[in-house]
This record gives C-alpha cells, structure tokens and sequence, in this order.
C-alpha cells in the first residue's frame, strides 16, 4: 500500500504543469513588476529566455504605436512558446504570445483565479461563439492590466494572448469596433464598441463646429453646447501666447476627446467674446489611408485645396477652404504624420476663413506636386 502511494505521488509529480497555470503566473508576475517595465526587468517572467539586449528597432511601427520589440520563448504546459515584448525606446508596453499548447478560455480564466487574480469579461465579440478575441480586465494584482485570448481556428492552429498594464482598454483598429462590444455581461444588449470610424466621427464634429451662416461667429459658452463630445478644462478661455504656433488669438481653452477609441488632445482659440479657431492632435497612430475630408465633403460641404506646405519635411500641411450653404466659410490644415504604415493626424480649423502668414517654401495648387 505504502509503495503505490510513493509510485503515485511520482507519477503525480512527473506531470507537466498546465499551459494555464503557467500563462496565469506568467500574467501575475509581469502585472507586479513596477510599471511601465524596463527591457531588462522582463528577464525575470517565469519559464522566459530572451534575445539579447537591446531591443530591436521595428521598420514599422505597431498598429498601437509600438516601435520595439524582443522575441523570446516562454513554457507553456511543458511545451515552449513564442513571446515577444514591445513598446517604447526604454519601456515595455506589451507582452504578445502565440502558444500552440492550448489553454482555452474558461481554464484560463480559472487558472487566473487560482492565482489569486480577477478575471472580468470587458470586451467580446459582438456575435456570441463567433470565436473572435476576449478582453479580459485583470484585478489583484500590484498594477491593473488586461489580458486578450485569441482562440485558434481555421489558418491559426495556435491560441494567442496579449497582456498589457494599465487602466485603459486596448484600442480597436477602425475595422475591428463594429465587430466587438464591451456589453458582455449575460442576456446583455451588445452594441458594437461603433458603428462610426474614428475619422468619420471627427469629420461629422468639424462640420457641427462650422459657425452658421448669417450670424457671425459664435461665443464661447456656444462652444461648449455643441455636440462634440469634447471635455473642456474649464468654463471660461485663459490668456495664452500662440504664436509659437503661428496663431496671433490672446486667450484659449484647451480640451480632449476620443472618438471610438481614438484620443485627440483640443485646443480652441479666439478673442474674449468669439471662438476663432479649433484645432486636434491625435495623441497616437493609426492605420493609413482614411480620407477624413472626403466624409466632410458627404456631409454637404465643399472642400477645396487652397494652399500646400512645403515638401521633404515630416508631415504633409495642406490647407483647404470649406464653405456650405448654411455653414460661414471656414479654413482647415490637415497635417499628417507618416511612419511607416502607420500616421498620425491633426487638423486646424479656421472657422474666421483666415490663413496663416505664408510660408516661402508654400506651394499654390497645381504647383510643384500640390493636389
């Protein structure tokens, strides 16, 4: 009785951890590191071996942002997995694992609760058992994080998770937010995350910004009633010097906004009794090749280029006059950031119809590439 006890225990202890177990005190472990991680401080992950230092410089930037990464291999269940962190220069923003050991959701769920952390369903597909990626919010651990679990499927024999730190969900990209909700909870209503791309939503608010014709440009408690969904930081405009960014307007009221997961810093600029000015500088990246304009144009207002800036510089600026039949005429700057695949926009928009003084390296349309 004695010895199959002990042959027992052996065979017990000869047993392979589950892939499971090992992801949830892999989650544990990155979330308690102090964060944002150094590359260094990655090293410690359990059951990680990891590429040399330093990390390697993307050609292109992640659709998050992210424009560094170091592979490695992690054990999952006994079987090695790919890993691989990403993020800035200095930190660590993202874990990414691919891992052919399949741990499923619900275990996984229940090996995080073992470990001693929560596990609360944020994001889901819209379709329930359509077999896209969860969202779950992760609680109890030193930092506040969230862990993605991609199930295989056709073309995709391995399971995938995304573990990131912070209080915010992950962004979308534009063709993902009419396929999730985060309305998971049972016999809840899900409505996807929007049925509107980012550019398109902040197309619609630069048209309800147009002041309306026949009355002059507007005050600043009117800027604060229109829909536009931006937080203002205060009631009143402060006095501010914007030349530096070529705008001559004494006070501003600064402001943010973020339209389907896209975030933009605001900045309104005009006199004491008149809001002249409205600008947006997306705080991250996304995908290239949205025509912003082009849905202003759809909504009733035409879009004329009036102006180029110069070329061989990091960003286009291109200046175009918007005029509608109800709307005062009006001016915009489209900027945009290039790296990569990825861009980076922001818009200035004139609601006075002025121009900025020129630039000598300006270019006229028709002339030397400006279209």
């Amino acid at each position: 009785m004695i010895a199959t006890v002990t042959i027992l225990a052996l065979l017990i202890g000869l047993q392979p951890p589950k892939p499971e177990d090992d992801l949830a005190g892999l989650v544990r472990a990155y979330l308690g590191l102090n964060q944002p991680s150094d590359w260094a401080g990655i090293e410690g992950l359990p059951g990680t071996k990891w590429a040399a230092l330093p990390p390697t410089s993307l050609t292109n930037c992640l659709p998050n942002g992210d424009c560094f990464a170091r592979q490695g291999t992690v054990a999952l269940g006994g079987r090695g997995a790919t890993i691989v962190a990403t993020g800035a220069r200095t930190m660590v923003v993202t874990i990414l694992i691919r891992s052919p050991a399949a741990a499923g959701e619900s275990a996984l769920v229940g090996a995080l609760t073992r470990a001693g952390l929560s596990a609360t369903l944020a994001r889901c597909p819209i379709r329930a058992g359509a077999g896209g990626t969860s969202w779950y919010r992760i609680g109890g651990a030193a930092s506040p994080g969230f862990l993605s679990i991609q199930p295989a499927g056709p073309g995709r024999p391995t399971e995938g998770y995304i573990l990131t730190s912070g209080d915010a969900l992950p962004a979308l990209q534009p063709n993902q937010l009419a396929l999730y909700t985060e309305q998971c909870a049972p016999g809840a209503e899900r409505k996807p995350v929007s049925t509107s791309k980012p550019h398109e939503i902040l197309a619609r608010t630069m048209v309800a910004l147009l002041a309306p014709a026949g009355t002059g440009l507007y005050d600043w408690k009117t800027l604060r009633s229109l829909p536009t969904e931006i937080t203002w930081t205060g009631e009143n405009p402060i006095a501010a010097d914007l030349t530096s960014r070529g705008d001559s307007n004494p006070v501003m009221l600064s402001g943010s906004v973020a339209y389907a997961g896209r975030t933009f810093s605001v900045l309104a600029s005009g006199t004491t009794n008149q809001v002249k000015l409205v600008a947006f500088e997306e705080t991250g990246l996304h995908p290239r090749g949205e025509h912003l304009l082009g849905v202003v144009y759809e909504q009733g207002i035409a879009v004329r280029l009036v102006r180029c800036g110069p070329v061989y510089t990091e960003s286009t600026n291109n200046w175009y006059e918007l005029s509608g039949p109800r709307t005062l005429g009006a001016t915009v700057r489209q900027s945009i950031r290039y790296d990569g695949n990825q861009v980076q926009d922001s818009y200035e928009l004139r609601l006075d119809g002025s121009l900025p003084n020129r630039d000598p390296r300006d270019r006229n349309p028709g002339v030397n590439g400006c279209r």
